[in-house]
């Protein structure tokens, strides 16, 4: 109590401006203890001063090592040999708090008074497409508790959706029996787009996290999310790559100089024209990376493709303007399209693609359910895609909950069956046929009424 009350009392040699926020840090004692777990303080450290403006001049609250008030410390005065926590960490920490608390707040609501935070988390599992901006942000204040396991279950599904694939894709007419198996892979395939948006959400914070055994710098980690061959899922992929940041900037590079099919190629691209969108400082290295020249002898793609991703690449550096306009556009047409069956007067029915705010049709472009397989303009679509993708907040990249019961279509197995189409052709392209032999079939019957077949008649000396 000593400590508080002396606090109190050295209040008046703070300026007026910054009496609120040492207020708020005096009555908010969790936030404070958040914010010295936050920072590295030496050892042996007994107190701390939290800068309320300059770092060097002040004013400066002086707090014990557990969070406890000690004084004030005008403008001008001298903090000695304490540890400064400055007013930027002091900021950004405090909006990470603050965002935090918000995510908390949307779980409760969504988990209800009983607490059903298991089934909110479920949600992850068997929404599907439909899991809504809403539902994320509740999920996503569990990322600070679950970080890891939501990277290990990231993994996981990738691995079982692999599984799945490989047996699948030689199926064309499944049978009434596979309904679970195709149900599963349905549930798994969006699964791993809400995994990465989870996971990778605080890039850096998740790599000081791990354990020294998992390196996430040795290979490029959009490549579980990209290669189901989805826009909405490689765009989160993509996002992943740039919050982590530098560590892939290697295992990017890697991948682009190795890349030898379609889908390797555009995830490599992706990656490193997120990075170079989300890190300034690293964006002359990734188009330098970009435009060398690629020895494409092993290559199963042609150099055009190159070619075309090089120069989407430099509309995504140099008209960032154009991408944007692009992706408001494609989202617009859609809103249009999907509202269309609403009664007039709906206030989610858009007549006009003007008529879409901005926020909703940049949502929505990034949430068509399009495959970009061996399709050369969707490819470069998504990478257009990017920059808004890895700026946005993790949550706008979902359709706000009003929305979703327009769009949501009742999961039967052919929708399974049409997200595997395009992998189908593209793994395992149907063989063209031989063209059919003029005249008579030599296991056929002879044309000239013999009887005999073919081979044994006429067809002897044919």
């Amino acid at each position: 109590m000593g400590h508080q009350h002396h606090f109190l009392s050295r209040l008046d040699r703070v300026s007026l401006p910054h009496v609120e926020l040492a207020l708020t840090l005096y009555r908010d004692h969790g936030l404070v203890q958040y914010l010295l777990g936050c920072v590295k303080l030496p050892d042996g450290a007994e107190r701390v001063a939290i800068a309320l403006d300059d770092p060097e001049r002040g004013p400066f609250l002086v707090v014990t090592r557990e969070g406890r008030f000690v004084t004030c410390l005008g403008a001008g005065m001298r903090t000695g040999d304490l540890p400064v926590i400055t007013r930027g960490q002091l900021d950004g920490l405090t909006a990470k708090v603050a965002d935090l608390r918000a995510r908390m707040a949307a779980a409760n609501a969504l988990a209800g008074p009983r607490g059903h935070t298991a089934q909110l988390l479920d949600r992850i599992f068997h929404a599907g497409p439909d899991l809504s901006r809403e539902e994320f942000v509740g999920i996503s204040a569990f990322r600070p508790l679950f970080g890891f396991e939501f990277l290990r279950a990231f993994f996981g599904s990738v691995t079982e959706l692999d599984e799945l694939r490989g047996a699948l894709l030689r199926i064309e007419h499944p049978k009434r029996t596979l309904t679970p198996v195709l149900r599963r892979y349905w549930d798994l395939f969006w699964a791993v787009g809400h995994l990465a948006a989870l996971a990778f959400m605080d890039g850096r914070a998740l790599i000081e996290s791990l354990p020294e055994e998992l390196d996430l710098s040795t290979s490029c980690l959009a490549w579980g999310a990209s290669r189901q061959g989805s826009v909405a899922l490689a765009l989160r992929g993509f996002r992943g790559v740039a919050k982590i940041g530098k560590a892939q900037l290697r295992a990017c590079k890697t991948a682009f100089d190795e890349a030898a099919s379609p889908l390797r190629l555009v995830t490599s691209v992706g990656s490193l024209i997120a990075l170079g969108v989300g890190h300034a400082r690293l964006r002359a290295e990734v188009r330098k990376v970009l435009s060398a020249p690629r020895d494409l002898s092993g290559a199963h793609f042609h150099e055009s493709l190159l070619t075309l991703f090089r120069t989407t690449a430099d509309v995504v550096f140099d008209e960032p303007e154009s991408a944007a306009a692009v992706q408001r556009e494609l989202g617009s047409h859609m809103a249009v399209a999907l509202t269309r069956r609403l009664a007039a007067g709906d206030p989610l029915r858009f007549e006009r693609e003007e008529d879409v705010p901005e926020a909703l049709a940049m949502t929505l472009a990034v949430n068509t359910r399009q495959s970009f397989v061996d399709d050369a303009e969707v490819m470069a679509l998504t990478m257009l895609f990017v920059p808004w993708a890895v700026r946005a907040e993790p949550e706008q990249l979902y359709l706000p909950r009003e929305l979703i019961r327009v769009v949501h279509t009742r999961w039967t197995p052919e929708a399974t069956m049409q997200l595997l189409a395009p992998l189908r052709e593209h793994y395992h392209p149907k063989k063209a046929q031989a063209p059919r032999r003029e005249g008579p079939s030599r296991k056929g019957p002879c044309p000239c009424g013999s009887g005999e077949k073919y081979k044994r008649c006429c067809g002897k000396s044919a």
